[in-house]
């Protein structure tokens, strides 16, 4: 009984791992249509998918927890589950907000900084691969965890130094500081998905080190 309980939280995790992962390849596509494409219909689009697919997630997450609630697993395992669909569920919510405030603004990037704005954009995607694999490892190969963590943080420092270069660009521009501002504060947004993955990286490192004690 113990068993089967154990592999259906980590059916669940998965599950709502891919659920994520469906609402920032939206958000990807979004961001891409809006910067790339200037098109904002698509990206409309694509970011009500975006919001679609987090619903689902969080019906997801809410099985997950009531699964817990209920007693299975051990104390210490509910705990490491609860916090580590608190920070992928977090991805998602990232993802939401970037898009909110990049449509509903209609913000206009300088073509000054959309390259690195789009390399953020790249990088970003290459972070939740990461993350996807260090959270599976946690249930098979607990090792290979540590591996993509590495990865996460090595990318993460990547996107700062494109953020930092982006912000320093930005305000060299010869445009209005309320312009500024509004771009200054997505391109903060679009930062934060990586932030919140270091968050997640940090919490899968823990885990490990407590299940070696």
């Amino acid at each position: 009984m113990f068993w089967r309980k154990q592999k259906e939280i980590e059916r669940l995790v998965l599950e709502h791992l891919g659920y994520v992962d469906l609402t920032l390849q939206s958000f990807s596509k979004s961001l891409s249509a809006y910067l790339s494409d200037t098109d904002v219909e698509t990206a409309d689009r694509f970011a009500l998918e975006t919001h679609r697919s987090e619903g689902q997630a969080d019906d997801v997450r809410r099985r997950i927890e009531t699964q817990l609630l209920s007693g299975s697993l051990l104390p210490t395992s509910r705990r490491d589950i609860l916090q580590i669909i608190d920070q992928v569920d977090r991805l998602a919510n990232a993802a939401e907000e970037i898009l909110d405030y990049l449509l509903l603004q209609r913000v206009e990037v300088p073509q000054e900084i959309m390259p690195q704005i789009l390399e953020i954009g790249e990088e970003t995607g290459k972070v939740f691969v990461e993350v996807k694999a260090a959270v599976s490892s946690l249930f098979h190969r607990l090792d290979d965890a540590l591996e993509h963590t590495k990865a996460i943080e090595q990318l993460e420092g990547k996107v700062d130094h494109l953020e930092r270069e982006a912000i320093k660009q930005l305000f060299e521009l010869e445009i209005e500081l309320a312009h500024k501002l509004q771009v200054s504060g997505f391109v903060q947004r679009l930062v934060r998905l990586s932030d919140r993955a270091e968050d997640l990286s940090d919490l899968v490192e823990l885990i490990v080190a407590a299940r070696h004690i």
